[in-house]
């Protein structure tokens, strides 16, 4: 086959059609392409088409959403330390050690039977810095130095600490013998501030 150009029988504005024929490489090209379609598309549609692009990058989504949800079930859950506090004080176990502790630590400032002498009054409904759990161990361990208490933090270890905040607890609404004046603000059954 020649390629020479064929004219036809019209033109259009001096412009003369041709018909030539295509390449054969070109033709080539077209017919393998036709071919390769006729099996791509069962292929990849129908048989398999978790190999199209779009599924590979659905699974590869997926793949990395239980990556991450592995490793934010791997991280420390927060603790609501008032709630594992109060927990703990209320399993007892930790009286003797604690009264012991309060003896030794907590006498000289606020009397034996928590009625305060140069510390405040633990027996009554009023507390300067909140008488919650975590507030009262929050004193212990940084102290008042504005009202000369000592952070114990350094001199106590944590299971002490931990005791002398129950013992602290567990004085609210006894009797002492010369009980101080109320000092703070009035807190709640959870130790909340109500005013």
């Amino acid at each position: 086959m020649t390629d020479k150009p064929v004219e036809h029988s019209h033109d259009f504005d001096g412009i003369v059609e041709l018909d030539n024929d295509l390449p054969r490489w070109w033709l080539g090209i077209f017919w393998v392409t036709t071919i390769v379609a006729v099996f791509y598309v069962p292929y990849y549609h129908f048989m398999y088409p978790e190999k199209l692009p779009e599924a590979a990058l659905l699974a590869s989504q997926e793949a990395r959403a239980e990556e991450l949800a592995k490793i934010e079930a791997a991280k420390p859950k927060p603790v609501d330390e008032e709630a594992d506090l109060l927990a703990k004080y209320n399993a007892g176990g930790w009286e003797e050690a604690a009264k012991a502790d309060f003896t030794t630590f907590c006498v000289p400032c606020h009397a034996p039977d928590g009625g305060g002498t140069i510390g405040p009054n633990f027996t009554d409904d009023y507390y300067i810095h909140g008488g919650k759990l975590t507030d009262i161990r929050r004193i212990i361990v940084e102290g008042v130095p504005a009202k000369g208490m000592i952070s114990w933090k350094v001199s106590l270890k944590p299971q002490q600490i931990e005791n002398l905040t129950f013992y602290i607890r567990s004085l609210r609404g006894t009797t002492p013998a010369t009980p101080k004046a109320a000092e703070g603000k009035l807190v709640d059954e959870a130790g909340n501030f109500t005013e």
